[in-house]
């Protein structure tokens, strides 16, 4: 699943919040044997000692796909409870310990936080947000028109190039997800066929109604 897993972990901790059972604004200070100091993301670049609250760790796993705010995030809920909490969402195919998923996993989490189903209104406004216009924009989005809204997640690992989400445009809404493996260095053509799907995909939904 690479960093495609980073929204099991952020919904899990969005769900929860609407329960009052933790809260956003909490905060986490950053130890040394937190960082995870490889792949994406911001805070190994830092000095310890930071503190971060349960929101911006969230945003930062989500738009920059950082590596040690996801970690941080799982050590304050637990790797069980996460398990536990998208297995009663539906989402039967998901292996947090081992980072494995499938597509139709993320169909299932997407539509369920674009519904609504996973957190509050007003949260569900923020989750999403912080999927939409993310650092990494080479796949889904990229041959999309610019007023098409696409909220995904992205994950890159050795020889996996994936790309999952919702592209919405007037009164479209439809889950678009592309995940590979064995792809040798063929990273960059790889994303590039990924927004090459998106666009078909995008172009058939819009002109079959």
């Amino acid at each position: 699943a690479a960093s495609v897993n980073k929204l099991a972990i952020v919904s899990t901790l969005y769900y929860l919040a609407a329960k009052d059972k933790l809260d956003l604004n909490e905060k986490v200070t950053i130890q040394k044997d937190d960082i995870q100091d490889y792949g994406t993301g911001i805070i190994r670049y830092q000095n310890p000692g930071e503190v971060y609250s349960f929101k911006t760790l969230a945003k930062l796993s989500l738009q920059n796909s950082d590596n040690t705010a996801a970690h941080v995030l799982v050590k304050k809920i637990g790797m069980e409870k996460i398990q536990k909490t998208i297995e009663a969402l539906g989402l039967t195919q998901t292996d947090m310990t081992n980072n494995k998923t499938s597509l139709f996993d993320m169909y299932i989490l997407f539509r369920k936080i674009y519904k609504g189903e996973i957190t509050s209104s007003s949260l569900t406004k923020e989750l999403l947000g912080f999927l939409k216009d993310t650092d990494i924009e080479d796949r889904l989005p990229k041959l999309l028109p610019k007023n098409v809204n696409v909220y995904h997640k992205t994950g890159d690992a050795i020889g996996n190039i994936h790309d999952v989400g919702i592209v919405t445009f007037d009164n479209h809404v439809f889950f678009v997800g592309v995940m590979t493996s064995d792809i040798g260095d063929w990273e960059k053509e790889t994303a590039n066929t990924i927004a090459k799907i998106a666009k078909k995909i995008f172009e058939f939904e819009v002109n079959r109604r």
